[in-house]
């Protein structure tokens, strides 16, 4: 009986990496069209075409996982904990993006768009870590 349990785990696990990877995808492009659309369109610094997108890819990020890649592990009540949680992750992986950036633009001189859509493609696996050890799971043990 316990392999069975594991298989389940297994597969619980396996899906919500899938759904994880999906709902990132979809928040990766998001910060992606929004802060080079910013940047290209409307020649806004690099830097604050990179917060505007940030910003728009969190709300998508943070509704789509809370929703679909961790809705096994929701609890009622939970959803600021959570939010305030993701937050503390994503804030941190968009200040590793920036630092990408930032070298970037110092130490090449490729184009400034590739740059931000590099710095945009770094943090994935890191959130996703995060984000399943801590800001969706609410364990007592594992509260913070």
């Amino acid at each position: 009986m316990a392999p069975d349990f594991r298989r389940a785990g297994l597969k619980t696990e396996v899906t919500s990496a899938g759904k994880f990877a999906v709902v990132g995808t979809a928040a990766t492009a998001t910060h992606a069209v929004f802060a080079t659309g910013l940047y290209e369109l409307a020649e806004v610094n690099v830097f604050v075409a990179n917060i505007f997108g940030f910003v728009i890819a969190f709300c998508v990020s943070f509704a789509g996982h809370y929703w679909w890649s961790f809705s096994h592990m929701r609890k009622d009540g939970r959803a600021l904990a959570s939010m305030a949680r993701f937050l503390v992750i994503a804030v941190v992986g968009f200040a590793l993006n920036n630092v990408v950036l930032t070298l970037w633009l110092q130490l090449t001189r490729w184009p400034d768009v590739a740059g931000l859509l590099f710095s945009i493609a770094v943090v994935p696996a890191l959130s996703f870590l995060g984000a399943r050890l801590w800001a969706f799971s609410h364990n007592t043990e594992a509260s913070g």
